[in-house]
């Protein structure tokens, strides 16, 4: 009886062993994986603040026109984790407040009739806010080509197009704000001109030219804040 046993405990065994090689003889193979665009991130110095300080009534036009102010400039930067094509776009923060006309398509308005904003008489122009419901004034903005750099090489040219275009123009101006489209703004780097530039790190100054309503548009009796806003975005190509 112990033979039989054990004859029935090794077929037994034979077949289990029988039946695992069965369920063994396929496995599968996954190919997994994570296509990341590189990540890029803008930066102001100053915590991106243009503090034009304090101001008297008696600094404004006398004549009752518009007073422009001085040009201000702060560094700007765009740091990628990997080498990436990118360009810039401006949201206006403080829509509806710009003396002048209302803005256009592209977020911005025109600076009104006698405002000449780094030397052009048609700068697009965003608000700085209201005092109740007076306008206070505008400002522009502009990232001058000659202060750019691309890895520390001097970039070829600025490049400018209405956003979602297939061409981009060379021999911009530097003015971020669009009037009638929304306007992209990127680099050429030397090597291939005319292109936007791949890139790691990006560097160069943004300059603000802010200007301020007629004094009889305003209530100069109590103080006013300067409250423009304007946000960088960067478009990844």
């Amino acid at each position: 009886m112990f033979n039989k046993m054990q004859k029935k405990l090794c077929a037994l065994a034979i077949l289990a062993a029988t039946s695992t090689s069965v369920m063994a003889n396929s496995v599968d193979l996954t190919v997994v994986g994570t296509i990341t665009p590189a990540a890029c991130t803008p930066t102001l110095t100053g915590g991106g603040a243009i503090d034009y300080g304090t101001m008297r009534p008696s600094q404004l036009d006398p004549a009752d026109g518009y007073t422009v102010l001085t040009m201000k400039e702060i560094d700007f930067a765009i740091a990628c984790d990997a080498p990436a094509r990118v360009a810039i776009k401006a949201i206006n923060g403080r829509p509806g407040t710009v003396v002048g006309a209302a803005e256009g398509a592209g977020g911005f308005s025109v600076a009104p009739t006698g405002v000449s904003l780094f030397g052009a008489a048609d700068a697009p122009t965003a608000g700085l806010g209201l005092d109740g419901t007076d306008k206070i004034g505008g400002f522009s903005l502009r990232i001058p080509n000659a202060s750019v750099t691309l890895d520390g090489a001097a970039a070829a040219d600025g490049l400018q197009r209405d956003a979602g275009a297939a061409t981009w123009n060379t021999g911009s101006n530097g003015l971020l704000f669009g009037n009638t489209a929304v306007r992209e703004m990127t680099w050429s780097a030397a090597a291939a001109a005319g292109a936007p530039g791949t890139f790691t790190n990006m560097a160069g100054k943004v300059q603000v030219q802010a200007f301020i309503n007629k004094a009889s548009e305003l209530d100069l009796k109590k103080p006013i804040a300067l409250d423009g806003m304007a946000t960088i975005e960067v478009v990844y190509l």
